[in-house]
């Protein structure tokens, strides 16, 4: 007999149309089982309509009572990938993916910054790849967030020791370290970034990029951090942007993204050819 998905069920009823709390799926996979205040946050928060569980998502104050953890986001967003309600779906994507920011801030210890980009879009894929898949595979995503996301974060550090030959610990500190690195403040509104299919789609295309080209790409595109001023001095006191993430001007970094996308439109027009 073919085992069940995970959580939510194919067809949930439409939030906010009767005064029914929609039913809570059980996790399949293992033995797999969300905490009993994750359960219960997700069932206070699960008749809300999309605009109320938006806001109630960006609630950050953990002691509050409508908080919701990255384990009932999870949820909220599988619930909005099988309902077919993208715009909810992407709404909470964005938060889950700001709350990771400031968790890779001490993270991929032992690399120059630039791999540790690398190594933070590769967990990122990840997560993205887990939580999107039509399976059970991302369930412990909804037990345990943090926990699965330390997991990606070691696999990630030792593939990449294992390719560079470095041996150096994963507790050594990278000097001049910046302490805010890693906490940039994705913009609420309409923006370029890509969407969690798009994404996907040119993953193939991402992996044959020179590194800088990719981690500038993704940095634009997927994080959302702004390309900064041809001059820095112009930029907005105290935000971060990808020109002084590498020392040059805008001008720089929108030609390495044009560089970028005119290397994608090439891998796209070979494969279409092929």
């Amino acid at each position: 007999m073919a085992k069940a998905h995970s959580s939510p069920p194919s067809k949930p009823p439409d939030p906010g149309e009767s005064g029914e709390t929609p039913p809570v799926e059980p996790l399949t996979r293992g033995t797999y089982k969300r905490l009993a205040k994750t359960e219960q946050q997700i069932m206070d928060a699960a008749a809300l309509a999309p605009a109320a569980l938006i806001a109630r998502a960006r609630c950050r104050n953990e002691d509050a009572p409508e908080f919701l953890p990255a384990e009932a986001l999870v949820y909220f967003i599988r619930r909005s990938v099988l309902s077919g309600d993208t715009r909810t779906r992407d709404a909470l994507f964005r938060e889950l993916i700001e709350r990771c920011m400031p968790y890779f801030r001490g993270q991929f210890r032992g690399f120059d910054r630039e791999t540790r980009e690398d190594l933070q879009n590769d967990v990122m894929k990840k997560v993205v790849e887990d939580l999107f898949a039509a399976d059970d595979r991302g369930d412990f995503m909804q037990v345990r967030f943090w926990k699965y996301l330390d997991n990606k974060t070691i696999d990630a550090c030792r593939k990449a020791f294992r390719h560079s030959g470095d041996t150096e610990s994963l507790d050594t500190g990278i000097s001049g370290e910046s302490g805010s690195e890693g906490q940039t403040r994705l913009e609420q509104e309409a923006d370029d970034r890509l969407s969690p299919e798009q994404l996907t789609m040119i993953s193939e295309g991402l992996a044959k990029l020179p590194e800088r080209l990719r981690a500038v790409f993704l940095l634009r595109h997927y994080v959302g951090m702004k390309i900064g001023a041809d001059n820095a001095a112009d930029d907005p006191e105290g935000e971060l942007t990808i020109a002084q993430r590498y020392g040059c001007s805008g001008r720089t970094i929108r030609n390495w993204l044009k560089e970028a996308e005119g290397l994608l439109a090439g891998f796209r027009e070979k494969k279409n050819g092929e």
